[in-house]
């Protein structure tokens, strides 16, 4: 069936890059139901997809299967965001686990996608692309809350302390201690160069994110470390 669109709006080139030919096959198939784009590109995998490219031209969305052999999905959107920055990587696997949403996300991907995603929900992650430049979804979503939550427990004071080597701790205790008023004493304290003091509050303040002595002193009372 030829598709129509409206009068400003063409369709948009579509790749599908997955190494199973029944796979990338019927895929294809499923996709090119979404009226506002068309298939014009199916590769086996990231170099046969490049090959392709130098061919066909200009792809708008790519759908790339994340495990592949030879350059896998994850290397494969990572030089589409390098070399077409204007093709917007959509990510499906068979089994988009957090690491795997989370690798896919960060080299470039716009969206992940099950392999068993029915048409309505494919059309909608196209749609997102098109109309948005990026697919929100469950699998986003329970994603960043686990990536949040991680990010919390990091921040907690013990894991703030236990990421301190043990001469950071003791620069701390004794930076913060009002009977050590000065840097020159805690290198003296130390047994250390003042340019050593001085590494070891530029990491501990890395490490903490604190930005004054003041705020490392609160952080000591209010967390109790000793």
């Amino acid at each position: 069936m030829r598709k129509t669109t409206g009068p400003s709006e063409a369709l948009l080139n579509l790749a599908i890059v997955d190494d199973h030919p029944l796979m990338r096959t019927g895929f294809a198939a499923l996709v090119e139901r979404w009226p506002h784009g068309r298939v014009v590109l199916q590769a086996e995998d990231g170099v046969d997809y490049e090959r392709q490219c130098a061919e066909v031209g200009h792809i708008h969305i790519a759908v790339v299967d994340l495990c592949m052999p030879r350059r896998d999905g994850y290397e494969t959107i990572r030089c589409i965001r390098r070399d077409s920055p204007r093709t917007m990587p959509l990510a499906f696997a068979v089994d988009p686990t957090p690491h795997a949403i989370s690798r896919a996300v960060r080299v470039g991907a716009r969206g992940i996608v099950a392999k068993n995603v029915d048409a309505t929900a494919l059309f909608k992650a196209l749609d997102h692309l098109r109309l948005a430049g990026f697919h929100y979804n469950d699998l986003l979503s329970r994603q960043l809350h686990r990536a949040l939550e991680q990010e919390v427990e990091k921040r907690s004071p013990d894991a703030l302390w236990a990421a301190l080597t043990d001469r950071e701790r003791e620069f701390v205790l004794l930076y913060t201690d009002p009977a050590v008023p000065t840097m020159l004493a805690v290198a003296e304290r130390m047994g250390l160069e003042r340019s050593t003091v001085e590494t070891h509050r530029s990491k501990v303040a890395a490490k903490l994110g604190v930005h004054s002595k003041a705020e490392l002193v609160r952080m000591v009372l209010e967390h109790g470390w000793k």
